[in-house]
């Protein structure tokens, strides 16, 4: 376990040791979720495009284009009765 201090300016730092186990490094981008009941915060990395393309196309089933117009697909879509 490791312990941040929080700065007069309210900045935190990740520790080291987080920050080599996450693959975190400097200007990475990330979210802060807060519980109800403020009893846990909960930091992610925010995916880049780039990430978030990459992550998404091993998802897409081979032949099939991507969706790249959503005016397209409802277009080519068979309506509904």
């Amino acid at each position: 376990m490791s312990t941040a201090v929080i700065s007069a300016k309210g900045q935190l730092v990740i520790p080291a040791e987080i920050r080599r186990i996450t693959g975190w490094k400097s200007g990475d981008r990330v979210s802060v979720t807060v519980a109800k009941d403020a009893s846990v915060v909960e930091i992610k990395k925010k995916e880049t495009p780039a990430e978030m393309s990459a992550r998404l196309s091993k998802l897409r089933k081979p032949g099939i284009p991507p969706l790249i117009d959503v005016h397209q697909f409802f277009d080519t879509r068979e309506p509904r009765i």
